[in-house]
């Protein structure tokens, strides 16, 4: 009798699995980070949670935006899925593209120019002293050494 091993059979669940579980374990990182750092300092919540004391005045001035910001989402998305349409269509030509893609221009165009006047209502709500309280907030805001290693530096 031979005394040879039985061929390994390789587990490809356990392969699976772990994959999974490094891409879970990245996600989570991913939406963590992005929990702890927001957008950016320029947008009507982050000017609530740095001046309390505006709140009313600034939360009636993205109340009076909301409803035109949402219109324009949709219209932005709409216009996202209209040219995805026409490059999917059996049809297809480039000049129809270039018409679908210049309509998600405008489209974006509209909803940025309008979430700017949201912003520009909100800071222009604010005193000058309140506005130098917030640009100092924002300064220093964050120290991690992450924001440190990516930050050019100051000479």
């Amino acid at each position: 009798m031979s005394d040879t091993p039985a061929p390994r059979r390789r587990n490809w669940l356990l392969i699976v699995s772990l994959c999974l579980n490094v891409a879970l374990i990245a996600a989570v990182a991913i939406g963590v980070v992005r929990l702890r750092h927001p957008p950016g300092p320029l947008v009507p919540h982050a000017l609530i949670a740095a001046v309390p004391e505006e709140r009313d005045n600034i939360q009636a001035i993205i109340d009076a935006h909301a409803a035109r910001i949402a219109l324009l989402r949709k219209a932005s998305a709409n216009a996202r899925h209209a040219a995805f349409n026409v490059f999917v269509a059996p049809d297809y030509s480039p000049r129809k593209m270039s018409d679908a893609l210049a309509a998600v221009v405008a489209a974006d165009t509209a909803l940025e120019t309008e979430s700017v006047a949201a912003l520009g209502d909100s800071l222009s709500a604010l005193t000058p002293a309140e506005r130098q309280a917030f640009a100092d907030r924002v300064r220093k805001r964050s120290r991690s050494w992450l924001f440190r290693m990516f930050r050019p530096r100051e000479r």
